[in-house]
Order: C-alpha cells, then sequence, then structure tokens
C-alpha cells in the first residue's frame, strides 16, 4: 500500500486501486484502522459465548470457542503485522477459487507473497471476511454462527421510527394513488421518492461504522429528500424511468447490500414497483455466508419481516404480514450465490460464475445497493474519474443496470469534468463520507 511513482500514476491509472495506495489514503486505513477493530468485536464476542458456555459446563463447547478464538486472534496478528495471506482451509465449494485467488496476488510493492499492506485493497478486505467464516466453519459448535447478526438486529431496531416513517408513506400511496396510467405524473413522483429512499438508506454501513449504530442513518421524511437530492453528484433516475415503466419483463433484481433499514427501503421499493405492475417478481440477491458485517444474507432478510409482524405499529405489522406472504407466493424470491463472496470484480462474472450471469440477463434491470458493489462494478480501479460508467464495468452488461451507492471508498467514474475539483474544494472527503451518492445507469446496446 506504499505509494508509488508520479508516473506510474499517471501511465497506468487502469491498475488495480491499491496500487495507488499511500499510509494517508482510505484503503490504507480501512486495513490498518477499521479492520482490526471489527475483527476484535469478533473475537470479544466469542469470548463472552465461551464464558457462557463455561458457566453452564459446557465444556465441549468451551474448547471449541477457544480455539475459534486463537484462529480469529491469529489473523488479526497477521494483518496488523503485514504477514502473507494464508490459503483457505476449509470445505465450502469455494475454497478452490480463493486459493488460486491468494496464489495469483502480486505484492504491489515488492517481489514477496502478497500481504495486508501490499495486496489490492479489495483482495485484502474480502480475505478477512471469509477467514472469519473458516474460523467458524472449521469450529464443532459455531458453524451456523452469525458473529454480526446482533448488531444487525440492533441497526434495524434502532431506526424503527424511520421504518414506520416510510411504512405510512408507502401505505398512503398505494391506496390513494392511480396506477392505471403507469407513465402518470403521481406515480412518477412517488417512484422518484422511493428510488431515494432506497439510495440514501445505503448510508445505513456497519461495516464503515465498525459496528456502531448511528441514529443519523435514517434516510428521513419524504421533506428532507429534495435537500438530500442535491448531494446526488450523478443521476440517471430519469434512463431508469424509463426502462421500467417502459420495457415488458416480468422481473427486476435487486443485489442487496446492507440488512437493517436499508433492506427496508429496498423492498419498500420493490414493493411498489410490483403494485403498479413494473414487475410480476422481485429477485433478492443476498449473500450465503456473514459479510461485511451488515450484508443482508436470507436469514437476515426473513428476521426483518418476522420483526415486522411483531411490532406493535399496525402498518409496519401489516406490511411485515404483506411481504411474508410475497415470499410465499414467489413474488419476492430469495436468491444466494457464492459469487458474490469472492474477491472478483463483476467482470470475471461471466467467467467464474456463468450460470449467475446467465440468470441476472433474465431481468428487466439489475439494481446493485451500495458501495462494495460499486467497487466490483468497476474493479475498484483508479479509473479518471471522468470515465463513462459503462466504460468502467469492462463488458459487464447481463442486463441493464443501475448502481445506488452512497460515497464510502475513494473510486468514482461518471463525472462531468472539473466536478470532482469542485467537490474536493467544498469537502475534502466527499469520496468517503457517505453524504454524497450516484444514481448511475447503463444498458446493454439494442
Amino acid at each position: 500500500m506504499r505509494a508509488q511513482s508520479q508516473a506510474r500514476v499517471v501511465t497506468e491509472w487502469w491498475l488495480p486501486f491499491k496500487v495507488l495506495h499511500s499510509t494517508r489514503s482510505f484503503a490504507y486505513l480501512t486495513i490498518r484502522d477499521r479492520l482490526p477493530v471489527i475483527l476484535t468485536k469478533v473475537i470479544d464476542l466469542v469470548h463472552r459465548r465461551a464464558s457462557a458456555f463455561l458457566e453452564e459446563n459446557q465444556q465441549e463447547q468451551t474448547e471449541d470457542s477457544k480455539i475459534v478464538i486463537a484462529k480469529l486472534s491469529k489473523l488479526r496478528y497477521e494483518m496488523k503485522t503485514n504477514k502473507p495471506l494464508m490459503l483457505v482451509e476449509d470445505d465450502r465449494p469455494d475454497v478452490q477459487i480463493w486459493n488460486d485467488t491468494i496464489n495469483n496476488s502480486k505484492s504491489l510493492v515488492d517481489e514477496n507473497k502478497v500481504a495486508s499492506f501490499t495486496g489490492a485493497w479489495l483482495v485484502v478486505e474480502c480475505y478477512m471476511y471469509r477467514k472469519i467464516y473458516e474460523a467458524l466453519a472449521l469450529s464443532k459448535h459455531h458453524q451456523s454462527f452469525d458473529p454480526f447478526q446482533e448488531q444487525k438486529e440492533a441497526s434495524f431496531k434502532g431506526l424503527e421510527e424511520s421504518a414506520i416513517s416510510l411504512a405510512l408513506f408507502l401505505d398512503h400511496s398505494v391506496k390513494y394513488s392511480d396506477f392505471s396510467a403507469g407513465n402518470s405524473k403521481s406515480v412518477k413522483s412517488i417512484f422518484d421518492t422511493l428510488l431515494q429512499f432506497c439510495l440514501w438508506g445505503n448510508r445505513c454501513d456497519l461495516s464503515i461504522s465498525s459496528g456502531e449504530i448511528l441514529t443519523n442513518q435514517g434516510a428521513g421524511h419524504t421533506s428532507h429528500l429534495q435537500h438530500m437530492k442535491e448531494n446526488i453528484i450523478v443521476d440517471n433516475s430519469q434512463d431508469v424511468w424509463d426502462v421500467i415503466h417502459n420495457a415488458k419483463n416480468i422481473r427486476i433484481d435487486f443485489v442487496l447490500d446492507n440488512s437493517g433499514f436499508e433492506l427496508f427501503t429496498d423492498l419498500c421499493f420493490a414493493e411498489f414497483l410490483l403494485h403498479a405492475n413494473f414487475a410480476k417478481e422481485i429477485h433478492l440477491h443476498t449473500k450465503e455466508i456473514p459479510w461485511f458485517v451488515s450484508d443482508a444474507s436470507k436469514k437476515d432478510v426473513l428476521w426483518m419481516v418476522e420483526e415486522m409482524r411483531s411490532s406493535s405499529n399496525k402498518c409496519l405489522s401489516l406490511l411485515g404480514d404483506h411481504w411474508f406472504q410475497r415470499f410465499q407466493d414467489g413474488s419476492f424470491i430469495l436468491q444466494s450465490h457464492q459469487f458474490w463472496t469472492l474477491a472478483q470484480d463483476f467482470s470475471e462474472m461471466k467467467s467464474i460464475a456463468p450460470d449467475l450471469y446467465e440468470e441476472l440477463s433474465g431481468a428487466k434491470i439489475v439494481f446493485f445497493k451500495g458501495d462494495l458493489n460499486y467497487r466490483k462494478l468497476v474493479g475498484d480501479r483508479k479509473w479518471p474519474r471522468t470515465t463513462p460508467f459503462k466504460d468502467a464495468l469492462w463488458g459487464f452488461l447481463p442486463a441493464p443496470l443501475c448502481s445506488l451507492r452512497t460515497l464510502k471508498a475513494d473510486v468514482q467514474v461518471g463525472l462531468s469534468p472539473g466536478q470532482d475539483a469542485h467537490l474536493e474544494a467544498f469537502r475534502k472527503d466527499w469520496m468517503t463520507s457517505g453524504s454524497y451518492a450516484v444514481i448511475q445507469f447503463a444498458q446493454p446496446p439494442s
């Protein structure tokens, strides 16, 4: 992650983003500071489990917890001291892909084996979460344990008032709007509002806050959206609307990011799309393993719906019942694939996971939520910021796609000339604060 020569910055901007790393960069600080905090919290949680097992005189479970703690502590030490990345050793089907990735990764500063501070940021960050899973998978009593579950559940409960507010807006919209003409101004207005809730819900990212729940991360009330719209620095929402209300395909896909309130905003938008007859099926792509602290799994989605159903707020509970029925009748469909927890960017999906690429190609449009999905869409490379979004996808276009992302990493494309300089003059951390957002769209050639 050390700084490279200026000549390399100018002539090799297509290289993986972390080639251009310095000890002041966001990527370096993520690896040095944020990831060890996340890992320490996981270790502390397993420590508490070990203590509980000990109090209950469950010796086998206690010893099993100690083995997990030892593996996670070793991982933390190796990452903090820049030791080489170790191969993955469990029996999950992705092991060979992961080990090929580790073996084929190159140190960006010397001839040594790739390590935490010398590897591509995307690889190193994904590697940590994959090794956390490995420590659990190789245990006897922690194989189904999600170390981030408590934080994810607390993040939804902590923003319940925001969820109720949005549920009331959705309820009023579907009850009192005329959906007979899909291109009516009133329907377009609801579309724009729910799309923005879906966008700003992405601020609720526990991997950025190291697991801390920030009450100001809710998308806020509808009256606040107009002010927030000023911070959407690329807005292709009209292109998204044109595809959705004109196309005739029956399904829309969401590649989900965070569970909790962001997931709730995603499903509210999805509910509108179904109610307005813009789709008959919504496919929701989740992670198969605990990932980036707050990323949504199938279990997280179903937990949230059950939490809503038991709410004392009538609007929220009725919406939970309605969504439970949608999962039963197949209008909401949960899907997962191991590709979402690999370190590869999406331009490699066609060769590594052709079945998933083919699956996505059946959608009217695919919404990619969040920062990590954005980094994988554009290869986590230091593109010139005026590079067209479609060019940065490197051929990944199984269907029309839209990235809904609040900026929390210093990679961005699709800006107009001089726009980045203007933003930086106003706020130095514009690419990492989560205060700015993009709605970026691309579609295959007709």
